[in-house]
Parts: C-alpha cells; sequence; structure tokens
C-alpha cells in the first residue's frame, strides 16, 4: 500500500551508471595517470642534472675538515669581503646524518657548531715532500730543469726571428 504519491513513481536502478558518466570518469582517471607520469619524469629529469653537480662527500668522525665561513655565519657589522672564508681545520665530533656535522668549533669563533657538507673541505694534513713536487707555484726555473723558454728561443733562432735576441735580453 502506497503512503503517499511519491510512492508511486517509478524506482530507478542506482546500481547501472549512465554510459555517459562512465565515458568521462574514465577519460578523467587517464588524464590523471598522465599527469602523474609526467611529474615523475620532469622529477627524474630535474634529479638527474642536480646529480651531476652534486659533490658526495661523507667524512667520518674524528676527521679533520676545513670550514667555509658564509656572510651568514657572521655575527651583524662584522662580516668583511676581505675576511677568511676557510678557516679551520676542526675536528668532527657526530656525523648527524650524511649531510650535517657537528664541529668542535673553538671559543672565539661566535657560529653553530653544526655544517652542512657543502661548507665543508676535506683537510689533507701537512705539506710534505709529495705536496711540493705537486706545487702548482713551484718555480720554473729552478736548476736541472728543462725551461720552456729556452726551448721557445731555440725555435725563434732557428727561423730567423729578431725576437730571439730580445727574449735572450730579458
Amino acid at each position: 500500500m502506497p503512503r503517499d504519491p511519491s510512492d508511486l513513481a517509478p524506482i530507478l536502478d542506482l546500481k547501472r551508471v549512465h554510459k555517459k558518466a562512465e565515458d568521462f570518469i574514465r577519460d578523467l582517471q587517464d588524464v590523471h595517470k598522465q599527469v602523474q607520469q609526467n611529474l615523475l619524469d620532469s622529477t627524474i629529469k630535474y634529479k638527474d642534472a642536480a646529480d651531476k653537480k652534486r659533490r658526495l662527500v661523507e667524512f667520518d668522525v674524528g676527521d679533520f675538515v676545513w670550514t667555509v665561513l658564509t656572510k651568514d655565519r657572521y655575527p651583524a657589522h662584522e662580516y668583511s669581503k676581505l675576511a677568511a672564508r676557510k678557516v679551520g681545520p676542526y675536528e668532527i665530533i657526530e656525523k648527524i646524518n650524511p649531510n650535517a656535522y657537528l664541529l668542535k668549533l673553538p671559543s672565539h669563533v661566535n657560529t653553530s657548531d653544526v655544517y652542512n657538507v657543502k661548507h665543508l673541505m676535506p683537510y689533507r694534513g701537512d705539506s710534505s715532500e709529495e705536496e711540493e713536487v705537486l706545487n702548482s707555484r713551484a718555480n720554473s726555473f729552478q736548476s736541472g730543469e728543462d725551461d720552456v723558454d729556452s726551448k721557445a728561443e731555440d725555435y725563434l733562432e732557428t727561423r730567423g726571428c729578431h725576437y730571439a735576441r730580445v727574449i735572450g735580453k730579458l
């Protein structure tokens, strides 16, 4: 027995969805999948580009490192363009993670003890005989070496250039 007129209306099948609505939902899901894939591809591309410039360096506890002081590390009114940027060597006390290290700084350095790996450089130790051999500022006119200028002078003399005499006088 119907109680009111709405009970006499035909009942729609709620389990069945209209064909156009199904197509719209399917198309929308495909667009979402494509956008998600594009985001993943671009993220991988940007990560690869950033990794090419990344310097992978890890230090151990007890290692000595040079620290690079940036402008924001200096207290107010103490920053100078001529101030030393690389200070140290300082010992690593704790490795917080591969990207952050706790250093043992002296009391006169008024800055945080935690540094990012991009502001740390490995300390190689005191100079030795090997370092003197590899020194790029060594004098090329030391005895026992074959000077480049003498070779250039010989070459110019064979060509009959008058510059060879000028170089020889210098």
